[in-house]
């Protein structure tokens, strides 16, 4: 497989408190994992996304908010444009509206479609935010296509409520800070690139309870 042309899909979900966890983690991620990272964060109706500009300073790798269909390249970025939900059909991104009413589940709809797109190396990663987003996401894309999924240490979150969840759910291989969960996905892209993305090892660190 050329990782390139096909590479591992890492869906990274946040929401209060997102920002800065996003930044720490890109900031510490190499740029040469062949991996592609898709940035699914709750944004105001209305508003303006500020996330591609701040990013793009946290690294070299591009940086795009996704505003039509595109194919995922490895070593990019793409983040979801506001009032939009985001999915993955035959490795390419499409955009549908996010209805008017109803809690804000952009994660969860990303992975959903991630479980069915990509069986083999996808990778859920829930981080700092208030609510349960994500955690369903998380359970259908360990149990429906075997994905590594992980979670932000709750200490570690300026909101605790998603990753608490996430991790309640009991489907997250691995709990760990924005800065560990870059190291472990750059120790994934180094499996990758010796032994052709052989079984990946599971680390628990705790199982922190609700606070």
């Amino acid at each position: 497989m050329n990782a390139t042309e096909d590479p591992r899909v890492v869906a990274i979900g946040a929401s209060a408190g997102g920002l800065d966890a996003f930044r720490r983690l890109i900031e510490n991620l190499p740029v040469d994992t062949n991996m592609a990272f898709v940035l699914l964060s709750h944004i105001l109706r209305g508003s303006n996304s500020l996330l591609p500009e701040i990013l793009a300073h946290s690294t070299t790798m591009p940086v795009v908010q996704v505003t039509r269909e595109m194919r995922l390249l490895a070593n990019h970025i793409y983040i979801i444009p506001p009032d939009k939900l985001m999915e993955i059909r035959a490795g390419s991104l499409h955009l549908t509206p996010r209805p008017l009413k109803g809690a804000n589940n952009a994660i969860d709809h990303f992975l959903f479609s991630l479980a069915k797109d990509h069986a083999a190396g996808s990778i859920g990663i829930v981080l700092s935010g208030e609510g349960s987003d994500g955690a369903e996401g998380i359970k259908i894309l360990k149990e429906e296509s075997g994905g590594v999924t992980m979670a932000q240490e709750p200490s570690t979150a300026a909101s605790k409520s998603m990753p608490i969840n996430a991790i309640q759910i009991d489907h997250v291989d691995h709990i760990l800070s924005p800065e560990a969960i870059a190291d472990e996905l750059a120790s994934i892209s180094s499996r990758d690139s010796n032994l052709d993305r052989p079984p990946l090892k599971v680390l628990w660190m705790g199982r922190p309870g609700p606070k």
